[in-house]
């Protein structure tokens, strides 16, 4: 149940990460949108001019592709712990279905950040079961240890933006 919490908060914490890095460096920014790809000439040239349109693209970040997160993700477990083939294959599709997941509720309009939560949490908890069943004895034990090293890293991390 843990070792769900840790995989979860891994996976937020990657996709948090992917998000933060390209944003924060740059992104539509420095050689993206607003410079290179629509900003010199042609149909961009417009764009360039009226503020409101780059207000527009600076505000909507884009998100990391799932495929980016779901390689870091499982190519650190990977390295931790030493998968096979097909482990990799069947961790890759699970991570790639619940991480789809939780981007539903996370864009959902309607209901509490609190039932957010319960809800991405569940997912976390699911997930973490589905993977446990695909290790041998040994993966699993540092499956759990990597598990709950991750969620006290995430508590520390929430404590310190409070």
């Amino acid at each position: 149940m843990k070792s769900i919490k840790i995989i979860g908060s891994l996976i937020l914490l990657f996709s948090i990460q992917s998000i933060v890095a390209q944003y924060g460096q740059g992104g539509y920014g420095q050689g993206g949108m607003g410079q290179g790809g629509y900003g010199q000439g042609g149909m961009g040239s417009g764009m360039v001019g009226n503020p409101n349109m780059q207000n527009q693209q600076r505000s909507q970040p884009k998100e990391p592709a799932i495929e980016e997160t779901v390689k870091k993700v499982v190519d650190r477990l990977n390295e931790q712990l030493k998968l096979d083939e097909l482990q990799v294959i069947a961790i890759s599709n699970i991570i790639t279905q619940n991480i789809k997941k939780q981007n539903a509720i996370i864009k959902k309009e309607e209901g509490s950040n609190e039932e957010k939560a319960n809800e991405l949490k569940a997912i976390s908890e699911k997930m973490d079961l589905d993977i446990l069943i695909l290790l041998n004895k040994d993966q699993k034990a540092k499956y759990k240890l990597m598990s709950e090293d991750s969620k006290k890293q995430q508590e520390a991390y929430s404590r310190r933006n409070r």
